[in-house]
């Protein structure tokens, strides 16, 4: 009961410290939400604009053979395309649909088992040499499916692409069988024009995840990476007040009175947590309320929230206890406020610009991207877009949130050690 007590105590100390400057206060609110509200206005029209990006395809190639090759072919000489081919076991279409939606991949093409035989086959059925076509053989349905997070215009880019490949690859399968009946007794004379005025040996490809029914999912807008970006980069600017405050109290003594009543060092930290740990729920509810009402009265986007509110709350939570815990640590390194402030703001700002707060991880570099995934504003934003765009849950969101916590913790441990040390020393 004494600790509880403590604990109490220790928090509304802090809830007093945090409310007498209420101008700070205000301004951890008023800079998230201009921030959110400009970049995404600015941005309606151009986020997607993104000329010379690369897109990673996955190609699952069950044929080996032509219509295989050539598609492969075609992809590897495009430099808009990064080709990775599935290897053995080739996985089925859930399983490529499961790795899209985790965003390990922009595009999947599917090509069917005997897609080369089967269009050979077909090919010869449109072409006779009587002059007369037949259909026994069906067209090769080739699957093309996309990660959801995905522009229509870059989807409609690839569904083109694709398309305009396999008419290559038709055009080349029928000119083998003209050729063929060429050099029959009675080839030229036999093949006649409608014969050859649609062959379809291919059937059109569409993007099968952006195809009505219950897959259809929104397009991402500038809004939906602005929002949950500059949310994260706000609470983690938590991290100059709170260090701020933490070394004024220990310039002036109070930590070490209240240290030598004595009160548990985890007790202090827990004091300071609470208060800023509802501050930044309190700073995501807003930028979410202006993100699905404000912008929309303006002129831009409306900020949609998927299907699960449990999943956002626990990722929110999550990044703030990463904040707060990093905010902690920098206060009991940092030796003055100068320090404290200079530092923690600079961090957070190289955190949120590799993290893809500032400029989409998908227009980096690949190897940028590899780095961006270092950033715990980088797990936050991820899981955001996952709830957001994918319409991910709980389940999809645990990795991102469990490395936030396991950040804040880490954090959280290195700053109590430290600061006992400190103590000690003094």
């Amino acid at each position: 009961m004494i600790v509880l007590r403590q604990f109490i105590a220790a928090i509304a100390k802090e809830t007093r410290l945090i409310v007498r400057d209420w101008h700070a206060l205000a301004v951890l609110f008023v800079m998230p939400v201009a921030f959110v509200t400009i970049m995404s206005l600015a941005l309606r029209d151009v986020f997607t604009e993104r000329a010379g990006v690369t897109f990673n395809v996955l190609i699952v190639d069950q044929d080996g053979k032509l219509v295989g090759e050539k598609l492969r072919e075609s992809f590897a000489k495009d430099k808009h395309f990064r080709v990775e081919l599935a290897s053995a076991p080739l996985p089925d279409a859930a399983q490529v649909e499961a790795q899209l939606t985790a965003g390990l991949y922009k595009f999947a093409l599917l090509i069917p088992a005997k897609a080369t035989e089967q269009a050979r086959r077909r090919a010869q059925e449109q072409v006779r040499s009587d002059g007369r076509a037949s259909g026994r053989t069906p067209s090769i349905r080739v699957r093309l499916l996309s990660d959801p997070t995905l522009r229509a215009d870059h989807r409609s880019m690839l569904v083109a692409f694709t398309n305009g490949t396999l008419r290559a690859i038709e055009s080349r399968l029928i000119a083998e069988r003209i050729a063929e009946l060429a050099r029959t007794p009675f080839g030229t004379s036999a093949v006649s024009a409608p014969a050859l005025a649609a062959p379809e040996l291919f059937r059109e490809v569409s993007n099968e995840l952006e195809a009505g029914g219950e897959r259809k999912t929104p397009n991402p807008t500038s809004v939906q990476q602005n929002a949950p970006g500059w949310t994260l980069l706000a609470m983690f600017f938590l991290a100059v007040p709170l260090s701020v405050t933490l070394i004024k109290e220990r310039a002036q003594g109070s930590l070490m009175r209240l240290q030598s009543m004595p009160v548990p060092t985890w007790v202090l930290f827990g004091g300071k947590i609470a208060p800023y740990l509802v501050i930044n729920q309190l700073q995501l509810v807003l930028i979410l309320a202006v993100g699905v009402w404000g912008l929309p009265l303006l002129g831009g986007d409306r900020l949609t929230l998927g299907n699960a509110p449990e999943a956002i709350a626990l990722l929110s939570v999550c990044a703030s206890l990463a904040a707060i815990g990093f905010a902690l640590l920098i206060a009991t390194f940092a030796r003055t406020t100068e320090q404290a402030t200079t530092f923690s703001a600079t961090i957070v700002l190289v955190l949120a610009a590799l993290g893809g707060i500032m400029v989409p991880k998908m227009v980096m570099p690949p190897a940028m991207q590899q780095i961006a995934a270092l950033s715990p504003l980088s797990w936050g934003l991820d899981g955001f877009l996952d709830i957001f765009i994918r319409g991910g849950g709980v389940r999809e969101v645990l990795a991102d949130a469990a490395r936030l916590a396991g950040f804040g913790l880490t954090c959280f441990v290195l700053a109590i050690l430290r600061f006992n040390r400190r103590l000690r020393l003094n």
